[in-house]
């Protein structure tokens, strides 16, 4: 913000300065530039390579580019710890690339660093994964770091102590946050005692991490029967194969983890307000949504554009805010939980005025669900989603995140040519069956922390 503030008062400065003095201004013959010819965008090709392990990868190869890019997802993320361990999976996200085999941390890291070797791993409630991008020619130190990390990691007590210190001030900071309170009581009162309540780190939870437990979660976790693996860059098939067997081997052939039932929020139209002084409020809301692989999928992205997730574009952006000025920020997102897929929105405003921009919310929530999208904002969705398709396409660690995302997602191998097709498909009375399904007004549940008036 403070950069796009200088370049506004950089331009004034040169137009009114210019303004001010007499500059003799020579008109110039317009130069006529050659018309552009539009250049296709070409689908990359993606292939399944079988190792002789039984890993399977998807491959997008790339000869132009130097770079390696791997992901790997794993089933199984913070839903999956044990209730008196709340904060293992995100721990050990962030330790797992922290020294691993022989090396110790500070000696791994300047390695990784010399070679210019990126290797970190992240965590959701429901996978764990790993990100390693690499120059071809370190390819297979690469991957062998890759495999000591999840073979053999260490959980040093000094790396241990670290995380768990930084994790405890983070817990401690989300409670005076009222966007992340919101969010945590959100899922505790929609979940209620299912493990999807608990996917944030709590203070008890953390302070039980041991490195036995940590040690424990990879064993289990860590499986040949449990991973799907997205690889993109100048890497041939062969080579990738080869790199498969020896990277992962060493894993066990399946999985232990914790079964999770499927659970369907019970929710009435209500708010909930957690008292918090503070002078702006911040709200999330919403209810049950559409799974990841259901039939109305991409219709739901496309009217949800239109309402929440389009920025700009969308419907309460412009009635809450443009229209009204009641919030700073509002939008809406699909959240495509693997046990239960939710709707939800985020909302915030100073706290006289959130009560007011609540119920724009709930007026707009009613009104697309009973008539949905108009045809121009139909048009309008379509052509964003699949025009800016292709910026997936623009790294090559976004390509391989991207392949695995779609094995984890359960698409077929051809998702990337029929995509836009699909979306493309979706007729207006299709979107407007869709936006009554995915908007269920009757169930729109709010969670307000912060000190808002009149609520």
């Amino acid at each position: 913000m403070k950069r796009l503030f200088f370049c506004f008062a950089l331009f004034f400065a040169l137009t009114n300065g210019a303004a001010a003095q007499r500059i003799e201004v020579v008109k110039k013959t317009p130069v006529r530039l050659p018309a552009v010819k539009e250049m296709p965008f070409r689908i990359p090709q993606v292939r399944e390579i079988t190792a002789s392990n039984g890993v399977k990868a998807w491959l997008i190869e790339e000869k132009s580019t130097p770079l390696i890019a791997v992901s790997v997802l794993f089933n199984g993320g913070a839903a999956s710890d044990p209730k008196r361990l709340q904060g293992l999976t995100p721990m050990a996200a962030a330790l797992l690339g922290d020294g691993a085999g022989r090396y110790k941390s500070e000696q791994l890291n300047q390695i990784l660093a010399e070679k210019a070797i990126d290797l970190d791993f992240s965590s959701g409630a429901d996978y764990i994964s790993a990100e390693l991008t690499t120059l071809r020619q370190n390819r297979d130190e690469a991957f062998d770091f890759l495999r000591l990390a999840l073979t053999k990691p260490r959980f040093d007590k000094r790396a241990l102590k670290q995380v768990r210190e930084q994790t405890l001030a983070a817990v401690k900071a989300r409670k005076g946050n009222p966007n992340a309170a919101a969010y945590e009581r959100f899922l505790k009162l929609v979940f209620k005692n299912h493990p999807y309540s608990r996917t944030m780190p709590s203070a008890d939870g953390v302070k039980a991490v041991t490195r036995a437990s940590l040690k424990r979660l990879v064993r289990r976790r860590f499986a040949r029967d449990n991973m799907v693996v997205g690889v993109a860059g100048n890497i041939s098939e062969s080579e990738l194969k080869a790199l498969l067997e020896k990277t992962f081997s060493n894993l066990p052939e399946k999985a232990i983890l914790p079964d999770i039932p499927d659970f369907t929020p019970d929710l009435s139209a209500r708010t909930d307000v957690l008292t918090m002084d503070v002078p702006q409020s911040a709200a999330v809301f919403g209810h049950a949504g559409i799974p990841r692989g259901d039939p109305d999928y991409y219709a739901a992205l496309l009217v949800d554009y239109t309402f929440g997730g389009g920025g700009f574009a969308s419907r309460l952006f412009n009635e809450v805010r443009e229209k009204n000025g009641l919030a700073y920020s509002v939008s809406t997102f699909m959240l495509p939980l693997k046990h239960s897929p939710l709707y939800i929105g985020t909302l915030a405003s100073d706290n006289a005025k959130i009560a007011g921009a609540i119920d724009i919310v709930k007026a707009e929530w009613a009104k697309i669900a009973q008539s949905g999208q108009t045809a121009k904002e139909l048009k309008d969705a379509k052509t964003y989603l699949t025009g800016s398709f292709p910026l997936s396409f623009t790294s090559s660690s976004g390509l391989a995140s991207f392949l695995a995302a779609l094995q984890y997602n359960g698409e077929g191998i051809d998702y990337l040519q029929n995509r836009n097709a699909l979306m493309n498909a979706v007729s207006l009375s299709e979107a407007r069956r869709v936006a009554a399904r995915l908007l269920a007004p009757e169930s729109l549940f709010f969670v307000v922390v912060g000190k808002p008036a009149n609520l």
